[in-house]
């Protein structure tokens, strides 16, 4: 295994990946490569075809995992190892999955999550109407 560099970037998510300090980002680019090499788009791991929610097989979680990471210098083989060293040390692939499924959401992939007031405007169909004091 070679010595990996660590490159400090904005938006990115350090992960702690079986002896190895990953930084993970999803850009255009990521994505891109990610998807050519799945030969699928990254939603489409995560759905089945009547829209039901199903868990990728694991090496597609390491194909997404290797296409996000930033770090130089960790080749395929360095993830493949460190995958063996994180089983080992307890993990398992639902943790992997959780991870995975934690940086598509921060970075925005499956959209912005706006709060409840955010998407209401502060209305809620829940309450009763506050009536404003006639002026008549």
């Amino acid at each position: 295994m070679t010595k990996a560099t660590i490159v400090k970037m904005p938006n990115t998510k350090q992960f702690e990946f079986g002896g190895l300090n990953l930084q993970l980002r999803l850009d255009g680019n990521s994505i891109l490569s990610i998807e050519k090499r799945l030969d699928e788009s990254i939603v489409g791991l995560f759905l089945k075809g009547q829209g039901e929610a199903k868990i990728p097989a694991t090496n597609k979680l390491l194909i997404v995992l290797q296409g996000a990471n930033q770090t130089s210098n960790v080749s395929e083989s360095d993830i493949v190892a460190a995958f063996g060293r994180y089983v080992d040390e307890g993990h398992s692939t639902l943790d992997l999955f959780a991870a995975i499924n934690e940086l598509l959401e921060e970075s925005g992939f499956f959209g912005n999550k706006e709060t409840e007031k955010e998407a209401t405007n502060g209305v809620s169909l829940d309450s009763e109407p506050v009536e404003e004091d006639s002026i008549l």
